[in-house]
């Protein structure tokens, strides 16, 4: 494991640029409309699985990048987005060093998945071979930075209340729903969701003024630019995630896989 983010393979191997995103989205966006792509992307049901398992955010994360990852080269509709979530839980709490049996995370996919799918039509042994299958396309690069560390310790550099850290913290976990995850460094990720968390709730969570604050984003040695795309990124989210409907995704997501291969 390398001993800082910047000599990582995360930061040498594994961050994107938009053209790489959308290029590898070519393929489902004939059968879908970008919006309705990144309502399916929100509704992936990693968050149900990872609860009935009792999984600390971290291992959620984790699992959220593997499965961003994943689709870099990997289409929606050549895959079966249900097995790959759940692989990439069950290998997330290896990595992440809490780890689940095999047949547990399996038991538990197919309750958290009935209502929706009947179920998980997979055995403990699909999911172990399907496992190096992602291994692979991981290219067995496998530990993954995130943004709570340097969340945690800005937050206390600012003396920010431990209502701000929480409400900061809610916007990380809400980050792994768009794509900043694959395109911008972790510690970036952290200061937008401070700067939303200071824009929209300035008064309730730190003793610094507007002013102060402002002054002290204009003197961090960081990219501000990549700050504001990261934040309009995570609102665009919010803006078609109000009008997300889980019964609605599910239909969507139907349709998507059953519409007629276009040839040619």
């Amino acid at each position: 494991m390398a001993a800082n983010y910047w000599a990582s393979t995360q930061q040498n191997h594994w961050i994107q640029d938009r053209w790489a995103l959308a290029t590898s989205r070519e393929e489902d966006l004939k059968y879908l409309s970008e919006a309705d792509y990144v309502k399916l992307r929100i509704w992936f049901l990693i968050q149900k699985l990872a609860k009935r398992l009792q999984l600390r955010q971290q291992v959620i994360a984790t699992a959220n990048v593997y499965f961003k990852r994943f689709y870099i080269n990997n289409s929606l509709r050549s895959t079966d987005p249900l097995l790959v979530l759940v692989t990439c839980v069950y290998l997330a709490t290896k990595i992440e060093e809490c780890p689940v049996h095999i047949k547990m995370v399996t038991q538990e996919a197919r309750h958290a998945f009935q209502a929706e799918f009947n179920g998980f039509p997979y055995d403990s042994s699909k999911v172990a071979e399907f496992e190096f299958y992602l291994l692979e396309e991981l290219e067995f690069y496998l530990i993954v930075w995130h943004p709570y560390r340097s969340l945690t310790q800005i937050c206390h550099e600012l003396g920010m209340k431990e209502s701000g850290i929480q409400y900061a913290w809610f916007i990380v976990n809400d980050s792994y729903k768009t794509d900043v995850c694959l395109l911008y460094p972790p510690h970036l990720i952290a200061l937008s969701a401070i700067y939303i968390t200071v824009v929209l709730n300035q008064h309730h969570h730190t003793d610094m003024t507007e002013r102060d604050m402002k002054q002290w984003f204009a003197d961090l040695n960081v990219d501000i630019n990549a700050i504001i795309e990261i934040t309009q990124e995570i609102f665009s989210v919010y803006d078609i995630w109000s009008d997300w409907k889980e019964d609605k995704a599910l239909l969507l997501y139907k349709e998507f896989r059953n519409k007629p291969s276009i040839t040619g």
